[in-house]
């Protein structure tokens, strides 16, 4: 709207726009009046970027008086921060060139900062040389304001679900811990007094009976270490990620078929808990979704340590996939979703990057910033 407004403007504008010899103004100027109450801030400026002419807005907004404003250069309305981030932006309109809905920051007379949309076009003689210029700016304080409480909910929202996940992942450790020390102690325990039995027995009858009792040991025995390692795989905590990671591929490989390569460095990267519990479920979720949607027959898992950083590539030879379609639900495979794997990641200072090059299938790289060491606090001299 703002754009169709200009041009409207421009349209409307006199063909004669050489400079007045009384004035030094540019002949045929649109008509300002028109412009005195609107909302927008607008500014006719001549072929050098100074301000000839604003409207009562303007002044207004940016606390000038009108005889302030008439002659400064556009560009000295530039916020001293947002010089360099947006140079192009501000080039522009010092050169009257055409410019659509730029954000920009610019500064009041007592130095506060104003947030603006700013359009410009420029208006040639007839000799095809710049005669003035018409800059409209749109005050977007409130936008901002929305924007800037959009993020930093997004921001909570993320801490929210990797402390969720942390929880979580503590409470799962808690019941496997119990079904692997308790459940799978009483389980085997029961099979040694099932073999004793058996010794015991001479019948051929009772013997089968209790071999065929012997295999549903085994299977409930075989079904709780399943269980344990789903809920909180063991090898994590005691021998981190790579360790398990690569418990994770074999376990891929025997269920769902699927050939994994992991790739390690030589060193185990050490990890605070919190971090190896979102690693190892993003890991889990990514090789889901492999699974589920990529149709491929083979996958790479790589972990390295990588300049400060935990850098993790999960790659495929599928069909790939457009990342904007992933849903965030929960994954009915038990993962998360990738929506909240990428929460629980930027919680961690890191970021879920696509690897477009990766042609057939699809690469996902994993970047975390490992946490810095503590430095020992100095102990005070002794007398």
């Amino acid at each position: 709207m703002l754009q169709r407004h200009a041009r409207a403007t421009l349209r409307r504008l006199p063909e004669s726009s050489a400079p007045s010899a009384s004035t030094g103004r540019p002949r045929g100027l649109p008509d300002w009046h028109l412009h005195e109450h609107s909302p927008d801030m607008w500014f006719c400026l001549d072929s050098a970027g100074a301000i000839v002419q604003s409207n009562r807005t303007a002044c207004e907004l940016l606390g000038y008086a009108p005889e302030e404003i008439v002659g400064r250069s556009i560009a000295a309305l530039a916020h001293r921060e947002n010089v360099q981030t947006a140079c192009l932006a501000w080039q522009a309109l010092s050169a009257c060139a055409t410019l659509r809905d730029a954000d920009i920051q610019v500064s009041r007379k007592d130095g506060s900062r104003l947030d603006v949309s700013a359009s410009a076009n420029a208006v040639l003689d007839q000799e095809g040389r710049i005669a003035y210029g018409i800059t409209v700016w749109r005050d977007i304080t409130r936008r901002k304001q929305s924007e800037n409480a959009t993020l930093e909910q997004q921001g909570q929202l993320r801490v929210l679900a990797y402390e969720i996940a942390v929880a979580e992942e503590r409470e799962r450790r808690r019941i496997a811990e119990g079904l692997h020390d308790e459940l799978g102690q009483l389980l085997a325990i029961a099979k040694l007094k099932l073999g004793e039995l058996g010794l015991s027995l001479t019948e051929p009858a009772s013997r089968c009976l209790v071999e065929e009792l012997s295999a549903l040991m085994d299977q409930a025995s075989q079904a709780t270490r399943s269980t344990t390692f789903e809920l909180s795989p063991h090898v994590l905590h005691h021998l981190g990620l790579e360790a398990a990671v690569e418990s994770l591929c074999r376990r891929f490989e025997r269920v769902y078929a699927l050939r994994i390569r992991c790739e390690r460095d030589a060193q185990p990267v050490v990890l605070p808990e919190e971090m190896l519990v979102v690693l190892f479920r993003v890991v889990r979720e990514l090789l889901f979704n492999v699974h589920k949607h990529a149709q491929a027959r083979n996958a790479l898992v790589a972990v390295h340590r990588v300049k400060g950083c935990v850098l993790v590539r999960v790659e495929d030879d599928g069909v790939g996939f457009a990342p904007e379609k992933l849903s965030p639900a929960f994954s009915p495979g038990g993962g998360f979703g990738l929506f909240s794997a990428a929460a629980q990641i930027q919680a961690l200072g890191g970021h879920i990057a696509v690897d477009a090059s990766h042609r057939p299938g699809s690469g996902i790289v994993l970047n975390v910033p490992l946490p810095r060491p503590q430095r020992p606090s100095a102990r005070p001299a002794r007398a």
